[in-house]
């Protein structure tokens, strides 16, 4: 009798596990299918069919879909579903203002101070490219320009400044994808970096500060022009009010267009 009872506590706390794991797992799916843009910005999404299309348990999901929400991922419509996170030109040039403010003020503090095996790894890390439209690539190819990014200002030697380096790449995630999706920039971005890599060997941080200026401006076109070339906005016209006119008419119920790439 006693081996039952010592046997039953440690049998419960694993069986507790599961539901845990399985909502974890269910969100990393998620999550990621929404960075990178294989759930469509904007697109109206239920449990119910994410649970199928994913494979997932539907408590799981449920449990999932609740925390997309709390994390700004999702928004719930009360008997509708959710809308996954869209993508609007205040997110484009909020994101690009700010993560200019940072890398400017980064390369401005690596220029001169990155040393010869930190370069060689720099020029490693620019040689990868990728395939528009192959999320698998675009993710490979993200976190090698990722890593680039916070080795640079890593060398500016201020550990808050890579914390907001990270966040604020992280946060980008999705409009990347959905820029990259277009057409393969990865050899302009190869160049780009190069040219900043001499200008931080040199120690010139004026000319590390033009090309990281110049490197944003033509991402961040990269994006607009995804945006522009998205059908479902091909036909919406502006207000005076500032709010494409369907818009307006969807206050009251929710936006539902889909921004496919």
């Amino acid at each position: 009798m006693e081996t039952a009872k010592s046997s039953s506590p440690s049998a419960a706390p694993s069986a507790r596990a599961r539901p845990s794991r399985q909502s974890d797992l269910a969100f990393d799916a998620l999550r990621q299918a929404i960075l990178r843009c294989e759930l469509a910005p904007g697109v109206l999404v239920s449990e119910a069919d994410l649970a199928t299309r994913f494979q997932l348990r539907r408590a799981a999901t449920r449990v999932a879909l609740e925390r997309l929400s709390t994390v700004g991922l999702l928004r719930p419509l009360p008997r509708r579903g959710y809308l996954v996170k869209p993508i609007t030109l205040r997110d484009v040039n909020d994101l690009f203002q700010l993560r200019t403010i940072i890398e400017t003020a980064a390369v401005r503090l690596a220029a001169g101070r990155v040393d010869a095996e930190g370069l060689r790894r720099l020029d490693r890390v620019c040689t990868a490219g990728y395939r528009p439209g192959d999320r698998a690539s675009e993710a490979d190819f993200l976190r090698a320009n990722s890593a680039f990014h916070l080795m640079v200002a890593a060398a500016a030697g201020n550990d808050r400044l890579v914390a907001m380096e990270a966040q604020l790449l992280a946060e980008m995630e999705q409009l990347f994808h959905f820029g990259l999706s277009q057409r393969d920039r990865s050899r302009e971005m190869q160049q780009e970096h190069q040219a900043l890599i001499d200008a931080l060997a040199s120690g010139d941080a004026d000319a590390a500060e033009r090309m990281t200026r110049d490197e944003l401006a033509s991402s961040k076109a990269m994006v607009l022009d995804a945006l522009i070339g998205c059908e479902s906005l091909l036909d919406v016209s502006i207000s005076p009010t500032g709010l494409p006119a369907p818009a307006r008419a969807r206050q009251r119920t929710g936006p539902l267009r889909t921004l496919r790439p």
